[in-house]
């Protein structure tokens, strides 16, 4: 079979390569460039060619700096500018990468894109539709950051995910007795064109916007302390507010007009319900359909079971620890053991 695998120097997608060429598979390597910062791509461009020299694998670099910081850094910048969550890697997924791997597939008459993503791919041959389920490492599940792509039903036949039933734990073990020229310790950082993770510095140097210091408030209008810079901060954070109290505080509300920071308790971060901002729905009354909805609002947040919709609103089973507007919200649907995403929404509160 002929493959495209997208591809970095990280452990996964190294182990993808690895993996399907054992296999006797053809596969050329694709690296999406996405970044204009030239010490991170120098530094890249080492490792992945040794990587691929090291595999004996065909290479290609593809420049997408352009749309990428056209679709996907100024959107970063503006929902941080605005205080709403970003959500860059769900962005890119659906409106960059898989778009670009689609169009190399096509151009050098692959039949498969494979991809480094914890993830188990579902078809229904009820309903002729594929979707994803949960993988056999729960802990590395990425379903949430690729459910977008269920919208592209043309591209997700091709897929394959190869890592669906590995622990990330015997990948690492694999590349090591391989002597493959990697750092299997490593892993791959949040944001990838933020090298240092510095998102303030980064939107700083990308931005007009100056806010100075100002005050830290609590519910009451207490002063408490001064904040470095309203641009820091996002909603249920509490990193970079050095307060001095014993207690711990996070950010509920930023009053850009004032600039000022407002803080709660941690025991005021759990609620029971969202409202919700919009909805798309992927198969015409799923929750007339389907009993075992789940939800899950963040990457590495746990399947919880959703008690009812009513309206723009969910209720929870269980109280749910800092929902934050913007987030998404994606429903899976539990069919003996999987759970298989369905649905899913934008929170607006």
């Amino acid at each position: 079979m002929k493959y495209i695998v997208w591809f970095s120097w990280w452990i996964d997608s190294t182990f993808v390569a690895w993996y399907l060429k054992k296999q006797w598979h053809n596969i050329l390597l694709i690296n999406i460039k996405n970044t204009q910062e030239q010490e991170k791509n120098i530094l890249e461009k080492e490792k992945i060619e040794k990587i691929a020299d090291y595999l004996k694998l065909k290479l290609k670099i593809v420049d997408a700096t352009s749309i990428f910081k056209k679709l996907v850094i100024d959107d970063f910048i503006n929902s941080y500018i605005n205080w709403k969550t970003p959500n860059p890697c769900i962005k890119c997924n659906e409106l960059v990468r898989f778009k670009i791997l689609n169009e190399i597939k096509n151009e050098f008459n692959s039949e498969y894109i494979a991809t480094w993503h914890y993830v188990k791919k579902f078809f229904s041959r009820k309903n002729n539709f594929y979707s994803f389920s949960i993988s056999y490492d729960t802990y590395k599940d990425q379903s949430y950051m690729l459910y977008r792509l269920i919208k592209f039903q043309n591209i997700m036949k091709y897929l394959k995910f190869p890592l669906w039933n590995f622990k990330k734990s015997y990948i690492k073990n694999i590349l090591k007795n391989e002597w493959i020229p990697i750092n299997t310790s490593k892993e791959s950082q949040n944001i990838c064109f933020i090298p240092d993770n510095d998102y303030p510095r980064f939107i700083r140097q990308n931005t007009f916007v100056n806010l100075q210091n100002w005050k830290i408030l609590d519910t009451k209008w207490n002063y408490l302390w001064e904040h470095n810079w309203l641009l820091y901060y996002t909603i249920w954070q509490r990193k970079w507010l050095s307060l001095n109290t014993n207690k711990k505080k996070y950010v509920v509300k930023i009053d850009r007009k004032n600039n000022v920071l407002i803080v709660w308790d941690n025991q005021d971060l759990m609620k029971k319900e969202v409202e919700i901002e919009w909805e798309i729905l992927l198969i015409n009354n799923a929750l007339k359909i389907f009993k075992n909805i789940y939800w899950k609002i963040r990457y590495k947040a746990n399947l919880e079971k959703v008690n009812r919709i009513v309206n723009n609103k969910i209720i929870f089973e269980n109280p749910v620890r800092a929902v934050t507007p913007w987030q998404h919200i994606v429903l899976y649907w539990k069919k003996n053991w999987k759970f298989i995403v369905i649905w899913w929404w934008v929170i607006k509160t």
